[in-house]
């Protein structure tokens, strides 16, 4: 057999995240979480449809403790905006105001943690569109969702960690 006919006998089938992650969905929440993650107000409203869903049932509801955790971290990102925020002159400066716990968390990232929590942004973004790799409003709908969740997930658990209700054992 010749270099140029020879072909692979095995072939890795491109997994279901793989193609959410490639997904014009997904494309489209990621440009979504670059242009609004300084937004205070549009991350707020990105957590107020993400509560609004049914994750406590199947089968968001294997991954429901990472949502909520993902839920707080984008809420005290948006306050940790709102604290670097220039105040007005008779008002208290900045730097003499204490943070809360979380929020200091969210105030004091490099690089990379902004880059995981736009990731968690974008991946919260891709789970309220219905219209994504399986769109929502079919039987299974969701699975394509979890499954790019808990990707993003493992990838900014060192994120997640502080905001999840219980320490992990």
């Amino acid at each position: 057999m010749s270099e140029s006919g020879w072909t692979p006998l095995f072939r890795t089938p491109k997994s279901t995240v793989t193609k959410a992650m490639r997904s014009t969905a997904f494309a489209h929440s990621r440009a979504w979480a670059g242009a609004n993650a300084g937004n205070p107000a549009a991350l707020r409203r990105l957590s107020d449809l993400v509560e609004e869903l049914d994750y406590v049932n199947p089968p968001l509801c294997t991954i429901s403790d990472r949502v909520s955790a993902a839920v707080r971290l984008v809420r005290a990102s948006a306050d940790g905006i709102e604290v670097d925020t220039p105040v007005a002159v008779d008002a208290a400066p900045v730097t003499d105001l204490e943070l809360p716990p979380a929020v200091e968390l969210v105030v004091a990232e490099t690089a990379g943690d902004a880059a995981r929590r736009r990731l968690l942004i974008a991946a919260l973004h891709y789970l309220i569109t219905p219209d994504d790799l399986v769109p929502d409003f079919r039987p299974g709908g969701y699975i394509d969702d979890v499954l790019l969740l808990t990707w993003v997930f493992g990838a900014a658990a060192h994120e997640l960690e502080p905001f999840l209700d219980e320490p992990p054992i």
